[in-house]
């Protein structure tokens, strides 16, 4: 009966939804360059008139709004006063000696003179602002026309690329449980045989890559303690000697440098959803930081290629930003294929060699 089992196929799963990833990762590359196009022209061309318009609409309305509330509050005024000096009359003429009705009565009319002279002066001021309203209106109106085209036709590109992100994202997941799962199966393998090596919980090797801040280096720890304790195992038996065993050290710390450059410091690059591409990170940072009552995307704007505000929106071309997220994400992907492949390897020497090791009992029940 076999006692070691032949972990490959999750480790071919794995690999195989590493390389769909990176096709997704290609193609959201593509559609993002696609939309960089527009919204260049979008931010550098229509934007800055764009924006001078939208900004005198607002301003002369609101110039406008106070005048035509200064021009109501004295009409009120005017016609509360004139109600008073039409009584204040009335009693005048039925007590022409009271002076105290003498001198409300012209302190009223007074008033009710003042009043009318500021209400004339505003009439002509909410009309001169009318005319500058009219005027802001009609310079925004061949530019907002043109802005809601440019947006109208770079959106469907951003909603696609978003869309891809995003399943790239539940893809990554997936894939994430899935190597965490034959990282498990390989452990418990090597519990069977390696009484020197430390018992413990090998659920472990799934949950290490879904906890946030302890997913940044427990799986490296992990994987590396998992080749390393493989290879000591084939060595003391023989099976591979030091002359066909490289040193795995580089191999690991290409491969996890690669995945913190292409998960956790490009996505803040590129700025938008791409922060989904570390789930955590957009759970804790990113929706937080989101105002969508002031219009603003926070940190998922903050990258390069969205809206104007980006940090390096403005240091051109965009290119060298793009060719640096594909690189890192066809070394990241790639090597971790070439990993899985290599331990695949391993583990398969193990399973045509087992009757040359000797079995502890009950190791892997934890």
């Amino acid at each position: 009966m076999k006692k070691f089992t032949n972990n490959a196929l999750w480790g071919v799963i794995s690999m195989v939804l590493n390389l769909v990833i990176l096709c997704l990762v290609v193609v959201s590359a593509v559609q993002l360059g696609n939309y960089d196009k527009k919204n260049i022209y979008l931010q550098d061309s229509i934007m800055p008139t764009y924006s001078f318009w939208t900004d005198s609409v607002r301003y002369s309305e609101e110039a406008l709004g106070k005048k035509q509330n200064s021009m109501e509050g004295y009409t009120k005024l005017f016609e509360d006063t004139k109600a008073s000096v039409d009584k204040v009359g009335k009693l005048l003429a039925a007590d022409p000696e009271n002076d105290s009705l003498k001198n409300k009565y012209y302190s009223d009319t007074t008033h009710l003179k003042d009043y009318g002279e500021n209400i004339t002066r505003l009439k002509t001021e909410v009309s001169l602002y009318k005319d500058t309203v009219g005027y802001a209106k009609a310079g925004l109106k061949p530019w907002a026309d043109k802005y809601n085209a440019a947006v109208n036709e770079a959106s469907p590109t951003l909603g696609g690329f978003n869309i891809v992100i995003i399943i790239t994202s539940i893809l990554l997941v997936i894939k994430m449980i899935c190597f965490g799962y034959w990282m498990m199966l390989n452990t418990k393998n090597l519990r069977r045989v390696s009484t020197w090596w430390k018992k413990g919980n090998d659920v472990i090797n799934i949950v290490a890559w879904l906890i946030p801040i302890y997913n940044l280096f427990k799986p490296c720890a992990l994987f590396s303690n998992l080749i390393s304790e493989t290879k000591y195992a084939l060595r003391d038996k023989s099976i591979i000697t030091e002359a066909n065993d490289s040193n795995h050290m580089e191999s690991i710390s290409l491969w996890w440098g690669s995945m913190i450059f292409a998960k956790m410091i490009m996505p803040l690059f590129i700025g938008g959803l791409t922060i989904c591409l570390n789930v955590w990170l957009f759970i804790l940072v990113g929706v937080a930081d989101v105002d969508v009552a002031a219009n603003s995307l926070g940190l998922l704007g903050f990258g390069t290629y969205f809206g104007n505000t980006g940090l390096f929106f403005y240091l051109r071309p965009h290119v060298i930003v793009m060719a640096l997220y594909l690189i890192g994400w066809i070394v990241y992907l790639g090597y971790e294929c070439y990993m899985i492949f290599s331990y695949n390897k391993l583990n398969k020497m193990m399973c045509d060699n087992e009757d040359k090791f000797e079995f502890v009992e009950n190791t892997d029940k934890k």
